[in-house]
């Protein structure tokens, strides 16, 4: 070997060993200076590992087993909990960093984590923002992060009660971008991915929202397993409530909201917007108690509370796909309460919404289902958000409906029973938050009310006989017409729901059509 050649192997060599080793010591020295950054990273955070391992030719940072403890400023009782298999940083790019003023990551894992946080509602959601804000001036740019098998669990510190809870959570997000110099869309991303098994949720003081599972992308979300419950069996609930609420019992097999899109507008009000929402399977069951006392407070048509909402919602159409509802409502003591059925419903919203600002959009809701197991019925409702009177149209038509089919409703709330059968039921409801008034026809055949005694069983004879003298027992006085009925200037107690308003406004039209001489008013 000639003595050039020697030469030039020897400072290959050398270069080699230099560079093994010049690697190391950078290795070590990064190592040793995020060691002292994690050790005085805040006063109000502590952060344990078990090993730090550096990869600087791939720019690479792995932490095993991290235990993160964030305490509060002025509590310094411990508010968050994060427990790592390991957390990952790869393919950070030196040459962006120094000469393009930008920090680029390929990506970033967090894996297995398990989040313990104590949420205090006496700290602003300002003062989150302000710790979640980037404190770099540089644009970041990640091509991924994930988060393999997760859990969580949130809850209020006041109390220690459960507000969140999230298993098996997997998130990939893509293609994301952190530049604080726009004005807009500070934070941008390609796509992401969501998974997450066996959530429940607090939504408040007394209902509790559970998910068997959830896949949450870009444009399209699915939920299965839902259920909306009452924490507290029925009895337990009057004997703790003021006033009256209702007791909720809800399940939906799946729920698919399709091409989504939310974010932040302004960066400050949420928005979110889908081209359609089916609900797969609802079965709510709804139980009041009316021997409590009635909430007064005062309550909204359906119109004023989109208006009012605190975020812009665009959901082009939701659809209800063979749905039931069952009210059930106690008037009497030592009774079950009178139920009222809605089984087969089916039903498709339209432009729900408190952002279209043209009064030629309105929101439309059509209903058809099935009424007490026995006849159809079928709904349209009409309404304008943007109207601040909240003016709205409510037509039905209800089939051949047996009257007995009422009677368990009627006998334990009302005290009274059904005989005979009304053929054909059609109403029409204009109205507003002020007053409205009905039109109604209908036609019946052989109509009985029985007025009951206390007891409710025993027949009241004396007021059975007065209330059916004054009411026409068919409808066949005129060749089998419908007999008309309308009411006028019915005033809407606001105290009450919307449901009550279309009730007082649907008896104002049986009665007119059954004590009135129920021809039609042609003025």
């Amino acid at each position: 070997m000639n003595k050039r050649l020697k030469k030039t192997l020897v400072i290959i060599v050398g270069l080699i060993v230099f560079l093994f080793f010049g690697v190391l010591i950078i290795n070590n020295v990064i190592e040793n200076k995020l060691q002292n950054q994690l050790e005085n990273i805040s006063e109000n955070v502590e952060i344990k590992y078990e090993n730090i391992k550096v990869n600087s030719l791939k720019g690479s940072v792995n932490i095993s087993k991290p235990l993160i403890s964030v305490y509060g400023k002025t509590t310094h009782k411990k508010n968050a909990l994060v427990e790592l298999e390991y957390f990952l940083v790869g393919s950070f790019s030196y040459w962006d960093y120094f000469f393009n003023d930008k920090i680029t990551i390929g990506n970033v894992i967090f894996d297995e984590p398990n989040i313990t946080y104590h949420h205090n509602d006496s700290v602003s959601s300002k003062s989150y923002n302000e710790v979640l804000k980037n404190k770099l001036n540089q644009i970041i740019q990640i091509e991924s992060i994930q988060i393999n098998n997760g859990n969580v669990e949130v809850y209020n510190v006041s109390n220690d009660s459960l507000i969140l809870k999230s298993e098996n959570l997997n998130f990939n997000i893509n293609a994301i971008e952190v530049n604080q110099k726009k004005e807009k869309n500070q934070i941008i991303y390609k796509d992401f991915k969501a998974t997450s098994n066996n959530l429940i949720y607090k939504l408040n003081a007394y209902e509790n929202l559970y998910l068997d599972h959830v896949d949450f992308r870009t444009d399209l979300s699915k939920l299965k397993g839902v259920r909306l419950k009452t924490k507290y069996a029925k009895e337990e609930l009057s004997n703790i409530i003021k006033v009256q609420r209702d007791h909720f019992d809800l399940t939906i097999d799946s729920i698919e909201v399709k091409k989504q899109d939310f974010g932040f507008q302004q960066d400050s009000l949420f928005y979110f917007k889908s081209q359609r929402i089916d609900f797969y399977h609802p079965n709510f069951k709804i139980y009041r108690d009316k021997l409590i006392a009635d909430d007064l407070s005062y309550k909204p048509l359906y119109s004023k509370m989109l208006r009012d909402l605190i975020f812009n919602m665009n959901l082009n159409s939701v659809f209800i796909n063979n749905g039931s509802i069952i009210y059930s409502e106690k008037v009497q003591p030592n009774t079950q309460g009178g139920r009222l059925l809605f089984s087969k419903l089916n039903a498709k919203i339209n432009n729900l919404s408190n952002t279209y600002n043209t009064s030629e959009t309105v929101t439309s809701v059509n209903i058809e289902s099935v009424f007490m197991d026995d006849t159809n019925i079928n709904v349209q409702w009409d309404f304008d958000v943007n109207n601040t009177t909240d003016e709205f149209i409510y037509k039905a038509e209800i089939g051949k409906l047996r009257a007995d089919s009422m009677n368990q409703f009627m006998e334990p709330n009302l005290n009274i029973r059904l005989k005979g059968e009304i053929i054909k039921t059609y109403f029409t409801i204009n109205g507003n938050d002020e007053t409205s008034q009905v039109d109604l026809k209908l036609k019946y055949d052989d109509f009985d009310i029985i007025v009951l005694k206390e007891n409710g069983k025993e027949k009241n004879k004396f007021l059975s006989g007065l209330v059916n003298l004054l009411i026409s027992n068919d409808s066949h006085d005129n060749s089998g017409l419908f007999r008309y009925g309308s009411g006028f200037d019915i005033e809407r107690n606001k105290n009450k729901s919307i449901f009550n308003y279309l009730w007082i406004n649907i008896k104002d039209g049986l009665l007119g059509a059954m004590l009135g001489n129920g021809k039609k008013d042609n003025n």
